[in-house]
């Protein structure tokens, strides 16, 4: 191509849409020439999708395009677009059609080439053969894709945190104090087993694939798990009654009769306990409409309770046998009472809360 040979310089902006969302969004065709074609084509794709990273491209083409006709030089500014195929022999075929054609109409001298960064070397490979020197200005905005989606990303993790992890960190903390006030050091033992339990099944994958099946609760074919544990629960207590018997039928005592018996028994009674409500729990979970939350709630406050039982039983065990002060009986009955009375406070009175709203 051959330059005019006078002493001015020509300076073309060429806005890059490579993607063509100038065309398939705001329904444009280009090249699109001059600066209030330009404005006005910004707009309709603006309107169209506001969060386009082409509509601050055509911006910053125009804010160039001002910049250098305010110190007087000889500009101009165009917009051009590829497809959406970018690698596709059609998009670099359009594309240079109309790069010809620009550079036939301004014959520039300096090219500002400007783009949201998609692609553009791809026009760059093919201005090199040109005689004609090239600035690449990328235009990076706020709303880029890559930004908006590890901004988003971030913002949801945050999000998520906030509400659903910390009161999770908080309430097994508040689970675990709760069981070492009770049982002391073999509480410790529950919570590491609980969180061992839940850690294998994140591991595993099992949490989510049975909550995914509670949300669809059709999936479910199976029946009803409570009267195999009802009969599991029956067999454990046949087995405690029969072997706590078996160690106390030679005490003549009545009172170190009956505290033998509560010691020797409690395990298999708690045992029994647990079986029962995991088989109801089971399928309140899978056959019951209400929120799991607050079927958790339920047994969780279940469960609370018969450890506090089996706590109690041991005390009166101890009693009996002379090994603590009626006072000291009492005070734990008054205080694993205080504990259960807390305890459904703060389970149940925001339920409570809720039904008298509905009502």
């Amino acid at each position: 191509m051959t330059k005019r040979k006078n002493s001015i310089k020509n300076y073309l902006v060429l806005v890059v849409d490579i993607d063509d969302d100038i065309g398939r969004k705001a329904g444009l065709n280009t090249p699109i020439l001059g600066r209030d074609e330009n404005i006005k084509a910004l707009i309709k794709l603006g309107l169209a999708d506001p969060g386009d990273s082409d509509v601050n491209a055509i911006l910053g083409g125009v804010k160039i395009y001002d910049e250098l006709k305010s110190s007087g030089k000889n500009v101009e500014i165009v917009t051009i677009s590829g497809d959406v195929n970018v690698e596709s022999e059609k998009c670099a075929l359009r594309l240079k059609e109309q790069i010809d054609f620009i550079l036939y109409l301004y014959n520039p001298d300096f090219i500002y080439l400007v783009s949201d960064g998609k692609e553009d070397e791809l026009i760059l490979k093919y201005l090199e053969s040109k005689d004609v020197f090239v600035w690449k200005k990328r235009i990076i905005v706020k709303q880029s894709e890559t930004l908006e989606s590890t901004y988003y990303l971030i913002q949801e993790f945050i999000k998520k945190t906030m509400e659903e992890y910390i009161p999770l960190i908080l309430s097994f903390v508040g689970f675990s104090l709760l069981l070492y006030a009770i049982f002391a050091d073999i509480g410790w033992r529950i919570v590491v087993g609980i969180l061992g339990l839940y850690i294998l099944s994140e591991g595993l994958g099992v949490r989510k694939l049975l909550y995914e099946k509670i949300k669809k609760k059709e999936e479910f074919s199976i029946g009803r798990i409570f009267p195999i544990s009802a009969t599991i629960s029956l067999f454990i207590l046949i087995i405690g009654l029969t072997y706590s018997i078996s160690l106390i039928h030679q005490i003549k005592e009545l009172n170190l009769l009956i505290g033998k018996f509560f010691l020797h028994f409690v395990n298999f009674l708690t045992l029994s306990l647990i079986v029962l409500m995991v088989g109801k729990f089971i399928d309140s979970v899978i056959h019951s409409d209400n929120e799991i939350l607050e079927i958790f709630k339920k047994y969780f406050f279940y469960l609370i309770c018969i450890f506090i039982a089996r706590e109690l039983i041991i005390s009166g065990g101890n009693y009996l046998l002379g090994n603590i002060e009626f006072i000291t009986f009492v005070l734990e009955i008054i205080v694993y009472i205080s504990i259960i009375i807390i305890l459904s406070v703060i389970l149940f009175t925001k339920s409570n809360n809720k039904n008298r709203a509905k009502l």
